[in-house]
């Protein structure tokens, strides 16, 4: 079934229909918020809240404004930045806080090796500054476009692209492997 005929079947008032958004979005809101660097604990809270709260404003959401998508992510979003504002400074994340993403298993050695690459991936995001770890994960993860990710973000286009430039900039740079020792040769 498609969004929009979910989102008129909750205008209707049909309860069950919200029910279903949950079930649609529930995995990339959590995938997303896990991209912003929260542990799984703290991204299931705020993706809860996130749900709770568009329950709630419901009645606020204007179709013509902006996409169901995009108005769910922004609420997750301004969430995130205020519980990671309070929040105090986080410490490295190992494989085992990360939030279960959808990747086929192959064995332990290719699970171990998968979870050692999210976690030094999650730590140099968490070295980003969150504007540019939000927009990364909203462009590249769940592929929105920059115009969708420029009204989530409150900043205009431009401020966008430079934003993601210099994200993916610093991320190049975190993730670029340590200068291996000068071997001895005889």
């Amino acid at each position: 079934m498609s969004i929009e005929a979910i989102l008129q079947r909750l205008a209707q008032g049909e309860q069950r229909a919200f029910a279903e958004l949950v079930d649609l979005y529930q995995r990339p809101l959590f995938g997303f918020l896990g991209r912003l660097g929260l542990g799984q604990a703290h991204a299931e809270d705020i993706a809860q809240e996130t749900f709770l709260r568009a329950w709630t404003h419901w009645p606020e959401f204007q179709p013509e404004r902006a996409q169901f998508a995009t108005w769910l992510f922004t609420i997750a979003r301004n969430l995130a930045y205020n519980a990671m504002q309070s929040a105090p400074q986080q410490r490295e994340v190992t494989g085992q806080e990360l939030p279960e993403l959808a990747c086929p298993q192959s064995g332990p050695a290719q699970a171990l090796d998968r979870a050692q690459q999210q976690a030094r991936l999650q730590n140099a995001l968490r070295q980003l500054p969150m504007k540019e770890r939000s927009a990364l994960a909203l462009v590249y993860v769940h592929e929105l476009g920059l115009a969708d990710v420029a009204r989530i973000e409150g900043d205009s286009l431009p401020a966008i692209k430079t934003r993601l430039h210099r994200a993916k900039q610093r991320l190049r740079e975190l993730l670029q492997p340590a200068t291996p020792p000068e071997t001895f040769h005889e």
